[in-house]
């Protein structure tokens, strides 16, 4: 491909790409970039799903409107927006990847939370009015065992997302992680380096896909 549009920089040989890609395992360098990436992406995703899990449990009908007002105008909004107003917000640094990647997974976290708890069958809340239990063991003996197979798939497919928006972040707005190797390898033209971090981007959303479906957290695809 590189040769046809006779332009290496563009298209570069794929087993340049291949030893650039097996390099970079021994790279400390690239390791502590991709580290960082990893934090930041747990760091936001813990922030979504713990405020969308406490403020899921708040049943009150004009609250939730609020919100949903508000995941709205989350919504609506590309990632670009959140980057650009968290850089106003928060500078340049891992505040604003962290606030971007809450940002962009809380909706979905939220939602699944509340409408889990919503759900919970009726006869389940009168037989605790009549047997009660501490509130401790009606979260962790009951609330959490019941909601958890509606809550895994979301949180497992925002852990797959979270690696990614963050990525995306650090490319506008860090100087370290994945995301700024990505973009100081564009402003250097520096393909084989772009093509491996794309390969390890695409195997680690790969992998953690594999794993949630190996845990049966995701259904496999159907087969045509």
């Amino acid at each position: 491909m590189g040769l046809r549009v006779n332009s290496p920089a563009i298209f570069p040989y794929p087993h340049k790409v291949i030893l650039k890609t097996i390099s970079l395992l021994s790279d400390t360098e690239f390791l502590y970039h991709l580290s960082l990436t990893i934090i930041r992406s747990l760091v936001g995703l813990f922030l979504a799903f713990f405020i969308g899990f406490i403020l899921g449990n708040i049943k009150n009908k004009k609250f939730y409107v609020g919100i949903r007002n508000i995941i709205d105008i989350f919504q609506s909004n590309p990632l670009i927006i959140w980057i650009t107003l968290a850089l106003l917000w928060f500078g340049f640094g891992s505040r604003t990847v962290i606030f971007t990647t809450f940002i962009m997974l809380f909706p979905n976290l939220y939602l699944s939370v509340y409408h889990a708890i919503k759900n919970v069958p009726t006869e389940y809340i009168e037989l605790f009015k009549i047997y009660p239990i501490s509130k401790k063991d009606y979260i962790t003996k009951f609330l959490i065992p019941y909601i958890k197979p509606f809550i895994l798939p979301v949180l497992a497919n925002s852990t797959i997302s979270s690696f990614k928006i963050s990525a995306m972040s650090e490319f506008f707005a860090t100087n370290n992680g994945i995301g700024f190797l990505l973009s100081y390898a564009k402003t250097f033209l520096n393909t084989e380096y772009i093509y491996a971090i794309s390969i390890y981007l695409f195997i680690i959303s790969k992998l953690l896909e594999y794993i949630f479906r190996k845990m049966n957290i995701l259904k496999e695809d159907l087969k045509s």
